[in-house]
């Protein structure tokens, strides 16, 4: 004797045999949890006329079992597997069982794809239809006279008390101090209207070259529609370093000990209070030497220091520390002539 019954979640057709009546087994297929129908227990509270019609389906049930000749093993007890007839899985519960055993990776793999074919497909039709941001644009050195480009700094955010504040302040108006090399000098010092001013100049080996940038309105566009996601990080990045400059020096005014590193207040300091967003993202390149923005005139030219000498250099894109380079154009500069109006 054997008991048949349909798997309700895979709809595998299931043979156990009366001894598993009404006790739990796992589909072989689907590997699901079920109770094995208990047909006895049925009949033991039916009619007398039904337990008629069962015991006639009962002494019928030998001959639905497996075909002459098929093996008439005994299927395990319950708690195990219980067994399974074969047959085509065809309904949406059955499809859906089928790939849910299978591993996760695949669909992983597929999001992944997708993703990364939808940023190609962007990127190929910005490059393809989007501003050329490349081309040629015209430079002109500013004069030993006029290469000198100072920013006063802003304290007002800081979250310092305004004695420490005052007193790095005065600190640098009684005492400048100057960072030189080759490629650039930088001077901090108090102006007699108070506060912490910057002053920048070339170095002895390099010049000041404004471009001008109203040559190209793709690129003018581009800034109009990017320029303050470009000088977020320029402005974190300047507020960060402020806080810490005034902490430090203060620190260095009580304490004594090692006077702060200027070198790197010149950088994340000094030259991110000349320059703008796009200043930020930028850099020039002589004979594949970089050289740095260093002032966004906020009218349509960016300074760059370069050697002295230059008549023609690249500007495009800087690299960040995460390898991208937020500014996707690259262009040509010719200095022509000398800057009049700065």
């Amino acid at each position: 004797m054997a008991i048949q019954f349909d798997c309700p979640y895979c709809t595998s057709t299931l043979k156990v045999p009366d001894a598993s009546a009404g006790k739990q087994g796992d589909c072989p297929r689907c590997g699901t949890k079920l109770v094995i129908p208990n047909p006895f227990a049925m009949s033991e509270q039916a009619a007398p006329a039904a337990q008629e019609t069962q015991a006639v389906s009962q002494t019928q049930a030998p001959a639905m079992d497996a075909p002459a000749g098929a093996s008439q093993e005994a299927a395990p007890p319950a708690g195990d597997s219980v067994a399974v007839q074969q047959r085509p899985l065809s309904t949406a519960t059955a499809q859906y069982l089928r790939k849910r055993r299978r591993s996760n990776v695949g669909p992983i793999l597929l999001i992944i794809l997708c993703f990364g074919l939808m940023l190609g497909a962007a990127g190929y039709f910005y490059y393809t239809y989007g501003p050329r941001l490349e081309g040629n644009l015209v430079g002109a050195r500013l004069s030993p006279e006029d290469a000198s480009l100072e920013q006063l700094q802003k304290t007002s955010d800081l979250g310092l008390s305004e004695d420490v504040i005052q007193a790095v302040n005065n600190s640098f108006k009684e005492t400048p101090r100057r960072v030189q090399s080759d490629l650039m000098e930088m001077t901090f010092f108090g102006p007699e209207q108070g506060g912490l001013k910057v002053r920048l100049k070339p170095g002895a080996k390099t010049e000041i070259v404004r471009v001008d940038l109203t040559g190209d309105p793709a690129l003018l566009e581009y800034i109009k529609q990017h320029g303050t996601q470009l000088d977020q990080p320029r402005y974190t990045e300047l507020q960060s370093q402020l806080a810490a400059f005034y902490t430090d020096w203060n620190r260095f005014l009580q304490e004594g000990g090692p006077m702060p590193d200027l070198i790197n207040y010149r950088n994340t300091i000094g030259l991110n209070s000349l320059i703008g967003g796009l200043g930020y993202h930028m850099e020039a390149r002589v004979n594949n030497r970089v050289f740095p923005c260093v002032h966004d005139d906020y009218d349509g030219g960016l300074y760059f220091l370069v050697p002295k000498g230059t008549l023609q250099f690249e500007i495009l894109g800087s690299q960040m520390e995460n390898g991208w380079t937020k500014f996707p154009g690259k262009y040509t500069v010719q200095v022509t002539q000398e800057y009049q109006g700065h």
